[in-house]
């Protein structure tokens, strides 16, 4: 023995430490890549797993939407070919049934006016018909629902109530219906325009 100490503590410890070492740096050199990879590539499919669940969620959101639009397209369908009519063969009958509802027992209906608007961005136009009636609460919610029970499609645009002491309520309702347009009326309108 040395002075120095043992020979394996001289000679074979440093050898022992460096080969440590380097199996150490080679190890952390052949797994620090993989570790990275697949922490990237499980950030990744995370990223990928959210954004499939974000697409399916729109896609459902666009399926429902498709849905939508064709009921509105049924619903819109439906209006033109069944619930709007025409002047010759609606208007008069509609009106009929306005002031029969209007004479009903214990209703004292005014006088009515009428107006017609065109309606914007559509094939119909709004014939509107104000009516005051006076009569009992009862009688006059009775009207309404004759109104809403009609065979004829009419809608209630506004309603104004006024009551007094005696229990006479006065009724101002403005009623609509709608009438398709007559292709000469089209053609007249197109022709009027400059």
């Amino acid at each position: 023995m040395s002075a120095k100490g043992p020979l394996w503590r001289r000679l074979l410890l440093p050898v022992f430490l460096a080969l440590l070492g380097a199996n150490l740096v080679a190890l952390a050199a052949w797994t620090g890549p993989r570790y990275w990879r697949q922490r990237n590539a499980a950030a990744r499919a995370e990223a990928a797993r959210a954004e499939v669940a974000r697409q399916r969620l729109e896609a459902a959101e666009l399926r429902e939407r498709s849905g939508a639009i064709r009921a509105n397209a049924v619903d819109v369908d439906r209006f033109y070919t069944r619930l709007v009519g025409t002047e010759k063969a609606d208007l008069l009958p509609t009106l009929e049934e306005i002031e029969q509802l209007a004479r009903a027992p214990g209703l004292k209906p005014g006088a009515r006016s009428l107006k017609r608007d065109e309606v914007p961005g559509a094939r119909v136009e709004r014939v509107s018909v104000t009516l005051p009636l006076e009569g009992s609460y009862g009688q006059l919610v009775g009207f309404l629902r004759g109104v809403e029970r009609s065979k004829h499609f009419l809608t209630v645009d506004r309603v104004a109530l006024r009551a007094d002491q005696q229990g006479v309520a006065t009724l101002q309702v403005e009623l609509s219906t709608y009438l398709r347009e007559a292709a000469e009326a089209k053609k007249e309108k197109t022709r009027g325009r400059p």
